[in-house]
């Protein structure tokens, strides 16, 4: 192996990888639209009866659900990946990807329709889950800053 090649097994708990990364991020992108679509058509299914009077509001929490969605999909994803790194070169820089996208994954999660309903709250404009989403981008932009100073 020369200098310039990294191992292959690096981040996968000591097993390779099949396929190039083109194809499997293009994978787990079609992947993640596909969940974001069907969980969109479900909440719709479900909600949208409710929501016929207000068709722009419908439409507003139709499309922030499929984006918020496929975020938590390919997020959740990424978190696999880093963990998996993580176990294979416990470090700082490690350890800093993992809070990083777990914050990351937050923000989505607390952005996303389905979850605020499912906690129990309304989609105001009031309320946890209006500061929520920006609390957690805030914890990713600290250990991104924290990973900048060392």
């Amino acid at each position: 192996m020369s200098d310039r090649e990294a191992p292959t097994d690096v981040g996968t708990g000591g097993g390779q990888r099949q396929g190039d990364p083109l194809t499997r991020t293009a994978a787990l992108v079609a992947v993640a639209l596909v969940v974001a679509l069907v969980v969109s058509y479900l909440f719709t299914s479900a909600v949208g009866p409710r929501l016929i009077d207000r068709p722009r509001l419908a439409l507003v929490l139709q499309v922030k659900l499929i984006v918020t969605t496929f975020t938590v999909v390919l997020l959740l994803a990424l978190a696999g990946t880093y963990a998996s790194l993580y176990r294979d070169l416990p470090n700082p820089f490690t350890l800093s990807l993992v809070v990083f996208c777990v914050a990351l994954l937050l923000y989505a999660l607390t952005s996303n329709p389905v979850v605020v309903l499912i906690l129990g709250f309304r989609p105001t404009p009031f309320g946890p889950f209006t500061f929520l989403p920006d609390l957690f981008a805030a914890l990713a932009t600290v250990v991104l800053l924290y990973q900048s100073q060392r």
